[in-house]
């Protein structure tokens, strides 16, 4: 049985299927499209994770600096208020011969240098605290006959519990006269702190210039706690004092975009002196009497976020409720409270950079302890 065999013959060329230039760029439109959204949905997304994490940033940085200040003030007069009497007194030191630069001026537990008060081109208000640095005792005591002379080099006490060798001391009558810093040169007596001459360190000779009699106060520094927070380039710094090198302060930063500070004193300013606070404002007290009325601190700090904007996001610089009672200075009507505008550099006139950031706002007020303690 035989077959017949055909030949097989390739097929035509018309007869193939294949994609056309045409479809080919379609395609490739589309798959350039399909790229494009996907990558603005990526960089919308992007965006907004990195101005989430950049608020978060900014809420951590507000909260941690307000915490540190906070901390600050609430041990402020720590030792130096248990005795109301000499509160306000001006302080008089000498190291190595010459008053230190920038030493404490006054005995007080608070300082607000608004920013109008301060250098050219600072940025928000300037917060100083004074303390006693001892953690074991620091309780004033009593000078008692025959007192401290012109120079002297004894210290009569009814106690010394607290006094070691190198504390700072301050003897202060009242708030009028002068009060002398100088430095326990020994381990001190029951009832006796030793103060000798020492032409390099804080008892020059010839001081104190004058002299302090039974009833006056002497109070135990320690190495003594002068801390002042500040802003410079949108960080917030502490600087401290440094009992070996008194002129020349301790710098610390402590968080970056902090972008604003205030403080306000709480002042009781009614003729009763109830205690109840009736103004915030900066005014500094000017005596033992107006010290004395000083309760609380209010204080606002403003943080930024790291995350510039391509839009503008903060129009204006924000205002902060404080309500309308107690007045607190500066502050305007906003519907039935008072508003505090705070300067971040968004106003009309300010940087047009700032208004592409965001800003958070944190603010309380922190009783001075020591002061309502001593009375």
């Amino acid at each position: 049985m035989s077959r017949t065999l055909f030949p097989r013959h390739p097929r035509s060329a018309a007869g193939q299927s294949g994609v056309t230039l045409i479809e080919l760029m379609v395609g490739m439109l589309i798959g350039l499209l399909a790229v494009l959204v996907i990558s603005q949905v990526l960089l919308v997304s992007e965006g907004q994770k990195r101005t989430t994490t950049a608020g978060a940033d900014a809420q951590v940085n507000g909260s941690l600096s307000l915490y540190a200040i906070q901390r600050d003030i609430q041990t402020a007069g720590y030792g130096l208020m248990s005795s109301p009497a000499i509160i306000g007194c001006p302080i008089n030191a000498q190291f190595n011969g010459a008053a230190p630069a920038g030493f404490a001026g006054t005995l007080a537990p608070v300082f607000i240098t608004p920013q109008a008060a301060r250098p050219a081109g600072s940025v928000g208000d300037s917060i100083r605290m004074l303390a006693s640095s001892k953690d074991s005792y620091s309780v004033p005591t009593r000078v008692i006959p025959p007192g401290i002379a012109v120079n002297g080099q004894l210290v009569p006490v009814t106690a010394s519990l607290g006094f070691a060798q190198g504390d700072l001391a301050l003897v202060a009558a009242d708030a009028v006269q002068p009060c002398w810093v100088f430095q326990v040169t020994a381990a001190p007596s029951s009832m006796a702190v030793p103060r000798a001459d020492a032409p390099n360190g804080w008892n020059t000779a010839g001081t104190p210039t004058i002299a302090y009699g039974d009833g006056s106060v002497l109070v135990n520094l320690g190495a003594l706690v002068d801390n002042r927070y500040e802003i410079n380039n949108r960080v917030l710094q502490l600087s401290s004092f440094d009992i070996n090198n008194p002129g020349t302060r301790i710098t610390r930063d402590i968080q970056a975009d902090i972008v604003n500070l205030r403080a306000f004193y709480g002042r009781d300013t009614s003729a009763t002196a109830d205690g109840i606070v009736d103004i915030y404002d900066t005014t500094t007290p000017g005596s033992n009497a107006d010290w004395q009325r000083v309760s609380s601190v209010r204080l606002i700090v403003v943080s930024r976020s790291g995350q510039y904007e391509k839009e503008i996001v903060t129009a204006a610089n924000p205002t902060l409720d404080v309500g309308s009672t107690p007045p607190t200075a500066g502050s305007a009507g906003c519907g039935a409270s008072q508003c505090l505008t705070i300067d971040v550099g968004a106003g009309v006139a300010g940087d047009v950079e700032a208004k592409h950031y965001r800003y958070k706002i944190f603010e309380t007020i922190v009783p001075l302890r020591n002061m309502m303690w001593s009375s």
